[in-house]
């Protein structure tokens, strides 16, 4: 039909509106990494590793900010070899990683054991790893954010499901009303897009229809 592409202004939800989304229908899943969506104007494409991280940041955030932050201690404390830089992070940090849910003891040498983690990451598949994951990019980041703002935006992001993940119905459509409910649901804790959406106007063009 000749109907030009949408630009990358038209197609991105708008950032500087509200920061809340409407309420959406689940449609699908794409890729096992976007979750399609209809809207009352117009079609939204989710990512949902942004979006569940944008998800578990303000549940850990909320938590700091009331009673603390949930833990659950492991049947049996895990044995995890750390580098000298996340050692020393680890000693210097450790009233804000148990703030944080996570119950880490040296353990002589680099050797520390973790005996628990918060709940919002009690379903990963390997807390010693996501530990690891959680200091290294808090490490690296050049954000300016304090060690426990960094540590918490690292923990959301890593407990946070992964693009290739399946997810059922039920799981994409209880993301979604969880992501409905965030206070800042149109991006996640570096800043990327969570949603990116295509008005009517927008699909009537591409069919000719305009």
């Amino acid at each position: 039909f000749g109907a030009a592409l949408p630009t990358a202004e038209e197609t991105t939800y708008d950032i500087a509106g509200s920061s809340r989304l409407p309420p959406l229908r689940v449609l699908g899943q794409i890729h096992k990494t976007f979750i399609v969506c209809e809207g009352p104007d117009g079609l939204y494409l989710v990512d949902q590793h942004t979006a569940h991280e944008r998800v578990l940041l303000e549940r850990f955030q909320k938590a700091r900010a009331s009673q603390g932050v949930p833990s659950q201690r492991l049947l049996a404390p895990l044995t995890l070899e750390l580098t000298p830089q996340q050692m020393a992070l680890v000693e210097q940090q450790q009233e804000a990683l148990l703030r944080l849910g996570f119950e880490v003891e040296p353990f002589g040498g680099l050797m520390v054991l973790l005996r628990a983690l918060p709940t919002l990451l009690k379903q990963h598949p390997d807390p010693a790893a996501a530990l690891a994951e959680i200091l290294d990019g808090a490490i690296a980041d050049r954000s300016g954010l304090s060690w426990e703002e960094r540590l918490v935006m690292y923990a959301a992001c890593r407990g946070a499901v992964k693009a290739g993940d399946g997810l059922t119905h039920d799981e994409m459509r209880d993301l979604m009303r969880q992501l409905e409910e965030t206070d800042l649901s149109r991006t996640c804790a570096h800043g990327r897009p969570t949603v990116v959406r295509l008005s009517h106007a927008q699909l009537e063009r591409e069919f000719g229809r305009r």
